[in-house]
């Protein structure tokens, strides 16, 4: 059997009132900050982002918007594959911007945007990466969004599939 006297349990007590000053109120939790928002959507790179998106679900290329370094990743048979998988989203109804990213592997000059691609039968979300001469570096698409896609290490842009 447990036996606690009063005297110790006066102590425990009298030891918590020390650590609060008669009168004083404990602080109040320090508030989550939100997050901030996005800077707003680049309408030119929307423009890209949607014509780029297009042309991989029909799996035809214009391959001089692409930069030289990617080509090689560009196989008819990636094209092909890529083009599978996004073909059955079905019609684009919307384009949303989520945000920026960078990666410490991209070209000094380049920039990272990331959209939803909402269809009539589903949604997937666009990467692209452009140089600031206008060519696309990178370009993937994923299922998912996680915190990590916009707050992490992006994907290196010579080593990132097409479709993830």
């Amino acid at each position: 059997m447990l036996r606690i006297s009063l005297g110790a349990i006066a102590l425990v007590a009298a030891s918590l009132l020390v650590a609060v000053p008669a009168g004083a109120r404990p602080a109040p939790p320090t508030p989550t900050p939100s997050p901030s928002p996005p800077p707003p959507a680049d309408p030119a790179m929307t423009k890209i982002a949607r014509q780029q998106f297009l042309a991989w679900q029909i799996g035809s290329l214009d391959l001089k918007l692409y930069d030289a370094r990617l080509l090689p990743a560009l196989t008819d048979a990636k094209v092909a594959d890529t083009s599978k998988h996004l073909a059955p989203l079905g019609a684009l109804t919307d384009t949303v911007w989520i945000g920026p990213f960078a990666g410490p592997d991209f070209p000094s000059d380049a920039r990272g945007f990331i959209y939803q691609m909402i269809c009539s039968n589903g949604k997937v979300y666009e990467f692209l990466v452009v140089t600031g001469e206008g060519k696309i570096a990178t370009m993937f698409f994923r299922d998912t969004l996680t915190t990590e896609d916009l707050t992490g290490p992006a994907p290196s842009p010579s080593h990132s599939p097409l479709l993830r």
